[in-house]
């Protein structure tokens, strides 16, 4: 690769830079804001400080953030329509997991939160990890895919560092398992080079995942 642009290096120094800064953030906020406040506060500085204006940057300006759901890819229908359902798996892996023993109690409140927290975070953590890398870095293994993926599951340590949040599993299925989503759904946007099916794929797996942690912790 030739040498690198401003824009990739910024994307390459943010990705560490915000799973340290949310780590000792996130148990900060938790403690001095409580769980409830501090956590919600967590993710819209995650998103709202840092995702989309990042993404935004590096992609032109915001009018410009469209175009990572136009990139092109050379590979065939049939091998798409292979990885679109490997990028489902998650979503049927967290149903059974998760939301097929929740759901019959947890009720319309916890469904409403959770739909809304996996939209917002499914929307803007693809655009981040998956479609701004890809844009920027296209064909590079490394860093359009393997890079973005690792810290992806990352800063997942900074979620369960959160004081008095509990996770169904614990550390090493929030961690272990969001890296291996990173993974699949990273090798999924990088081959077809769309974030459309894996934004989707996101939400819906957030939505089971978030209605059992909402339910585990606030309604319990």
């Amino acid at each position: 690769m030739k040498a690198m642009s401003q824009k990739q290096r910024m994307l390459i120094v943010s990705a560490p830079f915000l799973c340290i800064s949310m780590l000792l953030l996130i148990p900060y906020l938790t403690v001095k804001m409580g769980k409830t406040a501090g956590y919600v506060t967590g993710f819209c500085i995650y998103w709202f400080l840092f995702c989309l204006p990042v993404s935004a940057y590096c992609s032109g300006g915001f009018i410009r953030l469209k175009e990572i759901y136009r990139q092109k890819s050379n590979i065939t229908a049939g091998m798409k329509t292979i990885y679109y359902f490997l990028a489902l798996v998650p979503c049927i892996a967290t149903f059974f997991a998760v939301f097929k023993n929740i759901a019959p109690i947890a009720g319309f409140q916890v469904f409403i939160l959770a739909l809304v927290f996996g939209m917002i975070n499914g929307t803007l953590e693809e655009m981040f990890w998956r479609g701004i890398f890809n844009k920027i870095f296209n064909d590079h293994l490394i860093w359009a895919y393997f890079y973005p993926s690792l810290f992806f599951g990352m800063w997942h340590i900074a979620l369960y560092s959160a004081k008095g949040i509990v996770y169904q599993g614990g550390g090493s299925s929030l961690v272990g398992g969001s890296l291996f989503m990173g993974l699949l759904w990273g090798l999924t946007a990088y081959k077809t080079k769309s974030v459309k099916i894996v934004t989707a794929a996101h939400i819906i797996t957030n939505f089971f995942a978030f209605t059992g942690l909402i339910y585990q912790n606030w309604f319990m």
